[in-house]
């Protein structure tokens, strides 16, 4: 058992369950959910609290972690700040990628088929969340959102066709 005063989502125990909970459902489509910080933002640690909760969630999406647990109101603003910065700071490099494969033209990375499928994903989270507009998906990649949703999701693209 970890001390409290050591429990929190870093920790090395806590990453090692959570990386085994991903490599038990990986492929399966069931969505994991990161934990959360009880460091809650109010009175005078407004700001630090802030900052470790944004740090938090962008640590859970880099892992991918596309869900996690807020238990005040007062941390949905570093949430929302963490998870646009995410997907707006990724979207010019995956686009590109994704346009690069979708052409089949020669970029800096080759990338194969369940690379783009990542690629795809990644940009469709970031339309879904509301961080990525349907027209710069357009524009940056080349694809509309039916296209992008279909290379994220190829076999309930190739479902619904049948």
């Amino acid at each position: 058992q970890i001390s409290a005063e050591y429990q929190s989502m870093e920790h090395p125990v806590a990453d090692f369950a959570k990386e085994v909970m991903q490599l038990a459902v990986a492929g399966t489509g069931i969505r994991l959910s990161d934990g959360s910080t009880n460091i809650i933002p109010v009175g005078d640690a407004v700001e630090d609290a802030w900052k470790l909760h944004g740090r938090l969630v962008r640590r859970s999406l880099e892992r991918g972690y596309y869900q996690g647990w807020d238990l005040h109101a007062a941390q949905l603003p570093s949430r929302f700040a963490a998870t646009y910065a995410f997907y707006r700071e990724g979207l010019p490099a995956a686009t590109a990628r994704l346009r690069n494969y979708v052409e089949r033209t020669e970029g800096g990375v080759m990338d194969e088929p369940a690379t783009a499928r990542a690629l795809a994903a990644f940009v469709l989270r970031g339309v879904q969340c509301g961080a990525v507009a349907t027209e710069e998906v357009q524009l940056l990649a080349g694809v509309e959102l039916s296209q992008l949703t279909a290379l994220a999701h190829p076999r309930l693209a190739h479902s619904t066709s049948k």
